[in-house]
């Protein structure tokens, strides 16, 4: 019985741990509609990713986490968002699994700024798979084949202001928390609270866009935390940045975007703490595809015909 009891506490206590530090992206700019539901129906397209996130490489039980979205705009207006989310996290014993649906409405604030709210409904459970652990004793028969589970209901919104310059985004996940109380766990549900900003810097005659942005975090009683990306893309399709997480981690990301509709992101951090010295990093992936193609705007093409006569009066020097 007190060793049954000793489970329970061990449960709920890492029940706690886990609602007070939720999913970390080293490459926070490719999962904004992670971390904000008014990011969906921002772009003029439908886009459906899967991502994958390997935590402290080396590090037995460490943190592996799954992802897939899809998300996008009635008719690609960018006035109605919507979107789904599954995302699948796994940590020594413990599993944490989500399912959100989104709901984004955008307006125009100036001709070139938008603004868009947005709420995202879900649901979470968490699972202690005790049949894993490694026991000292083989045969202790309140261990066999247990599985300890338990459910929350939650709910985010936030705010995306943006345009072609800058972008800056305000959101409060599990806003529900201790309000809702038929379920096994909302009471264990901490209020998080985010903020994400960056602006472009555009170099058109290099076809350069060199992006600095920031991720804010907050949770009580986990200090703030922050992340910088210092970002450049080139010709609308490489990219790459370096990244610092404080008092967490330092990292690069790089990516490429293939016949203007498939995007390949990847991220590698090492961590600053007392882990690195048991792992060799951690590694992100994210593929995306955008399942709508659209037509350039206007002043799309103007941009490529002014590069184009450029590229020409270059070439036409050099020879």
């Amino acid at each position: 019985m007190q060793k049954l009891i000793f489970i329970l506490l061990t449960f709920f206590s890492v029940i706690n741990s886990n609602a007070q530090q939720q999913f970390v992206f080293t490459n926070y700019l490719l999962n904004q509609n992670y971390y904000n539901p008014a990011f969906a129906g921002s772009e003029k397209v439908h886009t459906a990713s899967l991502g994958y996130r390997n935590q402290w490489v080396g590090f037995e039980g460490a943190p592996v986490t799954l992802q897939a979205n899809f998300y996008g705009s009635y008719n690609n207006m960018r006035k109605h968002g919507y979107g789904i989310s599954i995302m699948s996290d796994r940590s020594g014993l413990m599993q944490n699994t989500n399912f959100h649906l989104n709901y984004a409405y955008h307006i125009n604030l100036t001709d070139s700024i938008r603004m868009g709210f947005g709420i995202r409904p879900g649901y979470i459970q968490y699972n202690i798979k005790l049949y894993d652990a490694q026991l000292a004793d083989p045969i202790d028969d309140v261990l066999t084949g247990n599985i300890l589970s338990t459910n929350a209901l939650d709910l985010n919104a936030g705010l995306y202001i943006y345009s072609n310059k800058f972008f800056f985004s305000a959101s409060m996940r599990h806003m529900m928390g201790k309000a809702i109380s038929f379920t096994g766990f909302n009471y264990g549900l901490a209020k998080h609270y985010t903020m994400i900003g960056g602006y472009n810097f555009k170099i058109p005659k290099k076809k350069i866009v060199i992006q600095p942005s920031f991720l804010f975090q907050y949770v009580s009683p986990a200090p703030i935390q922050m992340s910088f990306m210092l970002k450049t893309t080139y010709n609308n399709k490489y990219w790459a940045g370096l990244t610092m997480r404080t008092q967490d981690a330092v990292g690069i990301a790089a990516g490429i975007s293939l016949w203007g509709r498939l995007s390949i992101g990847y991220a590698f951090d090492y961590s600053l703490g007392d882990v690195r010295s048991y792992n060799s990093g951690t590694h992100e992936l994210m593929i995306s595809f955008i399942t709508t193609k659209t037509k350039p705007t206007l002043d799309e093409e103007d941009e490529d015909l002014n590069n184009g006569i450029f590229e020409e009066n270059n070439n036409k020097k050099t020879e």
